[in-house]
């Protein structure tokens, strides 16, 4: 079921960054991330609902799930910034590249999943970064975003790693719900910061950023279900395929080519898959 549970985080993250890259760029970063914090604030808690009975968490999970948030939050400004002003195919898989310090953070804590699996956890984030990185449809490349991007890798990669010594104690939706709080009271922060108010969404505008939170908070749901059934190593390189689903999503939807090379990451992603599903 890890495995699933992976590839449902991946696909969801894949569209919801697919979405956010629109919102970034018409509303600006910090306008997409206070709506999309907003918004997933709202649907985390309409879950809290339905989920029976209540955790009983040490002050010490709390102090966790409040650091995970932390890097969290600033993973996810590194993220909406470098989608903004960066090559979307560039900074992408770079990012993504969170589940190279998420499964050396597991090894150095004692993960040891089968040799297949490991292998197939190389092939997954290396076909990932070969199909982002192609640029079928042309275009000027640029380094912007690149640095961001790569601060996205490490906060990522930490905070991933991490969930799984929270979710024990809290469950699956409360260190989602903390994540929510602190980026919503951060976003505020950063809108008062800059004199400004939140800006006027029009319907389009409403229906982007609840699809963005909806398929965020869906993704969070799925990794930490994964991480609670395989070992972490193994469901953070799955969900590192969100940036596959990105620039797939574009060739479908925008019409952007793919190259050969990024068709030849198709195949080794697949393999991957196979080989993580043994």
């Amino acid at each position: 079921m890890g495995v699933l549970f992976g590839l449902a985080a991946a696909f969801c993250w894949g569209v919801s960054d697919f979405v956010v890259t629109r919102v970034a760029r018409s509303l600006g970063v910090v306008q997409a991330f206070f709506y999309v914090q907003l918004c997933g604030i709202v649907l985390t808690s309409a879950l809290l609902l339905y989920q029976p009975g209540a955790p009983a968490p040490t002050p010490t999970a709390w102090l966790r799930a409040l650091v995970i948030s932390i890097f969290n939050l600033a993973g996810t400004l590194l993220l909406y910034r470098s989608f903004a002003i960066g090559t979307l195919a560039l900074v992408s898989p770079i990012a993504s590249g969170f589940a190279v310090v998420s499964a050396l953070l597991a090894l150095l804590a004692g993960e040891r999943p089968a040799l297949l699996a490991l292998v197939g956890a190389v092939l997954l984030i290396g076909g990932v970064m070969v199909v982002s990185r192609g640029h079928g449809s042309g275009g000027t490349v640029t380094l912007a975003g690149v640095p961001e991007a790569l601060g996205v890798a490490l906060c990522f990669g930490i905070a991933f790693w991490a969930i799984d010594y929270v979710t024990p104690a809290l469950g699956l939706l409360w260190p989602v719900l903390v994540i929510r709080l602190v980026e919503f009271v951060s976003a505020i922060g950063l809108l008062a910061y800059r004199n400004t108010r939140p800006a006027t969404l029009d319907t389009t505008g409403w229906v982007l950023v609840f699809a963005a939170a909806l398929l965020d908070t869906l993704a969070f749901v799925a990794f930490n279900l994964g991480v609670s059934t395989a070992y972490t190593t193994i469901v953070t390189a799955l969900a590192a395929l969100f940036s596959a689903v990105t620039v797939v999503l574009a060739w479908v939807l925008l019409r952007e080519r793919l190259a050969l090379a990024q068709w030849v990451g198709v195949a080794v992603i697949l393999c991957g898959v196979l080989l993580v599903s043994l």
